[in-house]
């Protein structure tokens, strides 16, 4: 696929190209992460296929909101321009009316001809590179020949174009890469026309930009870095590839390669971190318990962690070192205080935006010298009053928002911060952080040279060296009305007579900016006057009688005062656009702004959920090539549940799994499945859905809802969770079931973390049991992964109870024992073969080890409200198929855990000549 995404208010666009699997699992993610309002798709014959486009219509109908789906033809019709002025007109047209949207040649040349970006050097346009001073994302699809990626492009620009904010949105000059979790390699696209090098430069210039917006690479302008450069050290230590299978040492490898742990868009839904499962709304989720930002760009940038956790340990621990001092440390007051300027700051990202529209970069906003450049070049405004209005208010919240942002350097100034990330974050370039210096010194020219309330009303007038021009005018217009002046002076002291009478009488008419005649010259009739002045009119009659007279020396001087005032008016109603071209010119700074300020109210987001009662700061732990992963927790709460039930009705859970290693490998427990058993509604799907989202938590620098934890980083999740079907897509439900599945098994590394629930239900028990049996074995023998897997095939837990790499676990209940009034473990109830199909059941939701013999669906039936006649029928028929299952069990069944005792049961009986337990022996195997 090719695709780009763009966000209008932004003026941010994000462009990539990668291939998906049958299930369409990566554009699944795509549309789970970004939420588009508007989809356009290619139409004709060879357009979107059937299946994208029901999973379009699947997200659809899913989507918290309204989502647009619009074809776009190989060949649209390009609208003709009504624009007055000739010149815009052209400008705005396309050469034909006939445009190839998806076509990349096409694309490439109006990308030219409109000068969205700057045009090369001279130098570089000689040697054929045209494009050398574009984004870096577009110059890698092109020199690398995405063309997917740039046919995409084509169809946006065509659509942004009928719209009229193409330039508005391409000349901000944001281009970014798009690669999606667990995208394959850039060979695995050349059957679809991708490019090795196009693919493998997008993921390069998105790694960048995720480490950057991470944290890790932060840089101001000239290269420095604000925390490091280039990758983070592996935290590996030397690995001798040479003694290890070679699938072994490729795995090991590509470990240095991982960034960020992968959540696709199954997992995002399975384990409700954007949105709940219920209304399909952020109340509930994961992300609605964390987001406490004050800021719009904030709360963008603590998203964007949450959907890519870091892997990398030294770069966990850095973020987490930050959200320790700001929760507890001596930045902690300091931070209280920053939060109130943090909500005073709005969105500054959007409102660079706006001001970037509003300055005049435009259709041609990098040659404005051009017609078409702005918006007031291209449209009569019939509600200027607002319009104005609109842009003074949205200029004022931008200058106030930066100015509340320039005091938190001074809120952290004299405090000792030991965290190497958040010092660089709060400190400004001159104190070698990255937050600007000299904020409010550029910010005072624009507060001292732009009255807000004057330019909301319409009166704003440029201050003096803000336009050359306007200057200019202002001081003809000043020294024409001084040689009006000097001209009334001459005259009276000269030619008129009576002079005095003259003196006292001389009056100029009209002198209004917006008046005809201007400055006629108002004199009595007894004044005698030269030949040169003649009458343009007259008021009064007989003695009384006033001539209005104009001479040529004030005809002269009044066309000149004429051309001036244009230019004047031209500058007023242009000053507030170079007001705003002018702080756009620094947009660099705003940007830089905007960013440090963005991390910080994110990591103050952590903080406030680090002071929680109950949290803790977990620890990551290295995991050598020759150790293995771990997850351990204890007293773990599900972060969402948790805050439902105002915390004390959640029952915390420890977890072990995997083990701590040492520095040579060892120790620890060697388990890394755990089977769990237990009865239904008895929390297994609570612990397991709450594991993942702790281990999430961990890996964004978060503290996590836990007594204590330990974790190694995990590189991606799997779920196989719930049960629903896709109708749409024409897939059912124990499909569904399956093709998570294959992803799991497929993609887990000895790195990742697994949770499957209940797999195999959509079908027979015999296939289901074959199936999660089959799983089991490769999950544990092949992807060696940590992994969480809930069943009620109780046989399948007999087959596992001997495997060391296995532990078996249930979740805890109490069985009441009706008549006798006495309350029993399950597991001491089925020691006594007491049937439990009748008692009442009271779930402990705690986490246990071994096994639990009975799933109690008929308790959930009872709880459901199934009639009592229906249950009876289901305990009789639960009864004797059990039985049949439990017999069949004891006279047919031999697993490899009781095999080598049975051989050595049979061996005893002939050496004793025991020929009674012989035969007994062979008639039970047969």
């Amino acid at each position: 696929y090719g695709v780009t995404l763009v966000d209008a208010i932004r003026g941010v666009v994000t462009v990539g190209q990668f291939a998906d699997d049958v299930l369409r699992s990566r554009m699944n993610t795509l549309l789970t992460t970004f939420g588009p309002s508007e989809v356009l798709i290619q139409g004709g014959e060879n357009g979107a296929s059937s299946e994208l486009l029901s999973l379009l219509k699947s997200a659809q109908s899913t989507s918290s909101r309204s989502m647009r789906i619009e074809r776009v033809n190989d060949t649209e019709m390009f609208p003709k321009s009504t624009a007055v002025d000739p010149a815009i007109r052209k400008q705005m047209e396309r050469r034909s009316s006939h445009v190839k949207p998806w076509d990349v040649d096409e694309t490439l040349q109006e990308l030219h001809r409109r000068g969205y970006y700057p045009r090369s050097s001279r130098k570089a346009d000689s040697s054929g590179d045209k494009i050398s001073r574009w984004p870096e994302v577009l110059r890698a699809c092109v020199n690398g020949g995405a063309t997917l990626a740039l046919s995409s492009f084509g169809a946006v620009l065509f659509y942004l174009q009928r719209s009229l904010i193409d330039g508005e949105i391409l000349s901000m000059g944001i281009v970014k890469a798009y690669v999606p979790p667990g995208s394959p390699s850039a060979s695995e696209g050349d059957g679809n026309g991708e490019k090795r090098d196009a693919v493998e430069n997008l993921k390069k210039i998105s790694a960048e930009e995720e480490r950057k917006e991470d944290g890790v690479d932060l840089s101001s302008g000239g290269g420095k870095s604000c925390v490091g450069s280039g990758k983070s050290p592996s935290n590996h230590q030397e690995v001798d590839f040479g003694s290890m299978d070679g699938d072994v040492a490729a795995a090991i490898a590509a470990e240095a390669e991982i960034d960020h742990m992968s959540l696709d868009g199954t997992t995002l839904s399975n384990l409700e971190i954007l949105t709940n499962s219920h209304s399909n709304t952020a109340a509930g989720s994961l992300w609605s318990k964390i987001n406490h930002t004050k800021s719009s760009h904030g709360s963008r940038l603590l998203r964007a962690w949450l959907l890519r956790p870091l892997f990398r340990k030294l770069d966990i621990e850095r973020r987490a070192d930050a959200v320790e001092e700001l929760a507890c440390g001596g930045a902690a007051v300091a931070m209280s205080e920053a939060r109130l300027a943090l909500a005073k700051c709005g969105d500054i990202e959007r409102l660079l935006s706006r001001v970037h529209s509003m300055g005049g970069a435009g259709s041609n906003g990098n040659n404005p010298t051009e017609p078409g450049y702005h918006p007031n070049e291209r449209a009569v405004l019939y509600e200027t009053v607002t319009h104005t209005r609109r842009k003074v208010g949205d200029f004022s919240r931008l200058l106030n928002g930066v100015r509340a942002a320039a005091q938190i350097p001074e809120l952290f100034s004299g405090i000792d911060i030991q965290s190497g990330l958040l010092r660089k974050i709060v400190h400004t370039t001159a104190e070698d952080g990255c937050f600007p210096a000299d904020l409010n010194e550029r910010l005072d020219w624009f507060f001292d040279n732009f009255d807000c309330k004057r330019a909301a009303e319409g009166l704003f007038e440029p201050a003096r060296g803000m336009d050359d021009t306007y200057d200019a005018a202002c001081d003809t217009i000043e020294r024409i009305e001084q040689d009006l002046e000097d001209y009334k002076n001459e005259m009276c002291n000269g030619p008129l007579q009576p002079s005095s009478l003259a003196k006292s009488s001389w009056k100029y008419a009209n002198t209004k900016e917006g008046s005809k005649d201007k400055y006629l010259i108002e004199l009595p009739v007894s004044v005698r006057v030269p030949a040169d002045f003649y009458v343009k009119g007259k008021r009064g009659s007989g003695a009384k009688q006033v001539n209005k007279y104009r001479t040529p020396v004030v005809e002269q001087l009044v066309e000149e005062l004429e051309a001036a005032l244009d230019v004047q008016r031209a500058g007023k109603a242009r000053g507030m656009q170079l007001v705003f071209a002018k702080f756009d010119s620094m947009r660099s700074i705003w940007a830089a702004t905007a960013q440090a300020t963005a991390m910080l109210d994110a990591l103050g987001a952590l903080a406030e959920t680090a002071g929680k009662p109950g949290f803790c700061r977990p620890a990551i732990v290295d995991c050598p090539p020759n150790g293995r992963p771990c997850i351990q927790v204890e007293q773990g709460r599900h972060p969402c549940v948790e805050v439902t039930h105002m915390g004390g009705d959640f029952i915390p859970n420890n977890l072990s799994l995997g083990g701590v290693t040492g520095d040579n490998g060892n120790g620890g427990d060697a388990s890394r499945v755990l089977l769990l058993s237990g009865p239904n509604m008895g929390g297994k799907s609570t612990l397991l859905r709450q594991t993942c989202l702790i281990t999430i938590l961990a890996q964004i620098g978060s503290y996590v809802p836990a007594e204590q934890c330990a974790v190694t980083p995990i590189d991606r999740i799997y779920t196989r969770l719930g049960a629903s079907d896709r109708i749409l897509m024409g897939q059912s439900t124990f499909f569904v079931e399956l093709a998570e599945t294959a992803a799991a098994v497929r993609g887990a590394t000895r790195r990742s973390l697994v949770i499957m629930d209940e797999l195999g239900r959509g079908t027979s028990t015999f296939d289901g049991t074959a199936i999660a049996s089959a799983v089991v074995k490769h999950l544990v023998e092949r992807n060696k992964c940590l992994a969480l897997f809930a069943t009620h095939y109780h046989s399948l837990l007999e087959d596992w109870k001997e495997e060391a790499s296995v532990r078996l676990g249930h979740m805890e209940c109490i069985v009441d024992g009706g008549d006798e009034d006495t309350a029993k473990d399950v597991n001491d109830a089925e020691e006594e073969g007491e049937s439990t199909s009748g008692h009442n059941i009271t779930f402990l939701y705690t986490l246990g080890d071994g096994v639990c013999p009975k799933s109690f669906g008929i308790n959930v039936a009872r709880l459901a409200g199934v009639p009592e006649e229906v249950l009876g029928k289901a305990k009789a028929v639960s009864s004797k198929f059990e039985k049949e299952m439990n017999g069949s069990l004891r006279t047919r069944k031999i697993s490899p855990a009781n095999a080598i005792a049975l051989r050595k049961r049979i061996e005893a009986a002939l050496q004793e000549e025991n020929w009674e337990e012989a035969e007994r022996l062979f008639c039970d195997l047969q």
